[in-house]
């Protein structure tokens, strides 16, 4: 019963997500259709890994191929799931090619079952499958067989190193992007995203070691299985939960970038810009709104959009998210440091410094303070 649930557990975790995506409406949201995708293939991936385990030695050349394809394409599915979160607006079918591994490695195997005679099928899964073992003295397809398995192995680990690099730099694209044009990045950041790449990077050093080590050296203890068993139920978990609850894409910001281009532009030296800019923050307290935007700039000062923010980037080494954010902690600190700040909830003061939320303010000031807001509070009081 034990071992079941251990077996079972990765996949009743990715049918359900995969379920709830799948039927969320997704007009506007590609991505979010998109992960429940990846949770499917996700779900068969694991499905094959239960039939494994459960030694049905009678189903194997079914899930064999099945699991090679699926291993094969999760990673794929994953950066693709990123690119629609976070540079591409609509599917891109020349993504299909990021999958031609799978598919080759799996119509191999299919053939090469279909050509071996049931002594050989049995042969090859004794050996390589549940064993481990290699024999360069047996049948032809045997051995074809054992090297189409061992090269989509190999496949698999350079498919991890590959997606992880190249999503790393799509999520930190976009994060930048959203940065140069929103002062409040509350649920339109994609970090998340980030911090399970980083996970991933985890355990996709895990799912190497078990690809060297191979699926049958778990299969010899329930312990041994419990580890990735438990590992994969929780990430996987969270990759639907979080992604589930992302509602800001690429698709928002295209969008609100597409209204503001057709504003009228004016030409600023770089020194008059700089005047009107801090204008804006300093006498008009512009950054007191929380939903302040680039494109509010570009309309008090009757230019462009990206000439605002290029300039930003330039003349003050940061994002125009850092750049409001700075006035908004020393709003921040003017009204912890009062006398009567005591009296002030947290809350009334991220409120009055233009935070959009409370978890906003929290986190900003001890990325630029180093410390809580009680805290400085604590301190100036004293």
């Amino acid at each position: 019963m034990a071992q079941d649930l251990i077996i079972y557990t990765p996949m009743y975790v990715t049918f359900f997500w995969a379920i709830v995506l799948l039927l969320t409406k997704h007009e506007n949201n590609r991505a979010k259709f998109f992960l429940g995708v990846f949770m499917f293939v996700t779900f068969l991936l694991y499905l094959s890994h239960a039939h494994f385990f459960k030694k049905a030695v009678s189903t194997f050349p079914f899930y064999d191929p099945l699991y090679i394809f699926a291993s094969l394409s999760v990673y794929p599915l994953y950066y693709w799931y990123i690119k629609l979160l976070s540079v591409e607006t609509s599917y891109r079918w020349y993504n299909l090619s990021l999958f031609i591994p799978a598919v080759i490695f799996a119509l191999t195997s299919i053939v090469l079952y279909q050509l071996m005679s049931s002594g050989e099928r049995v042969t090859y899964m004794d050996e390589l499958i549940l064993k481990r073992k290699i024999n360069s003295s047996d049948p032809i397809l045997t051995l074809l067989q054992k090297i189409n398995y061992i090269s989509s192995r190999f496949v698999f680990i350079v498919q991890i190193l590959y997606f992880l690099v190249k999503g790393r730099k799509l999520i930190k694209l976009y994060n930048r992007n959203i940065a140069n044009f929103y002062s409040n990045l509350e649920s339109r950041s994609i970090l998340w995203v980030n911090y399970i790449l980083y996970s991933m990077v985890i355990t996709a050093v895990m799912s190497i070691l078990f690809n060297i080590l191979g699926r049958s050296f778990f299969m010899e203890s329930p312990l041994y299985l419990l580890i990735p068993s438990l590992i994969f139920s929780v990430l996987l978990f969270f990759i639907g939960f979080l992604g589930y609850m992302q509602n800001h894409t690429v698709v928002d910001l295209e969008t609100e970038v597409l209204q503001s281009e057709n504003q009228t532009s004016k030409s600023y030296n770089t020194s008059k810009l700089n005047e009107k800019l801090l204008d804006l923050f300093a006498n008009e307290a512009i950054y007191k709104n929380p939903d302040l935007k680039i494109t509010h700039l570009s309309e008090k000062l009757h230019t462009n959009r990206t000439y605002i923010s290029k300039h930003i980037n330039t003349q003050f080494s940061c994002t125009f998210n850092d750049f409001v954010n700075r006035y908004r902690i020393e709003e921040a600190k003017r009204l912890l440091a009062e006398d009567s700040s005591k009296t002030y909830s947290l809350n009334y003061i991220s409120e009055k410094s233009g935070f959009g939320s409370m978890g906003s303010f929290m986190r900003v000031f001890r990325d630029f303070e180093g410390i809580t807001p009680g805290q400085f509070r604590d301190r100036n009081l004293k």
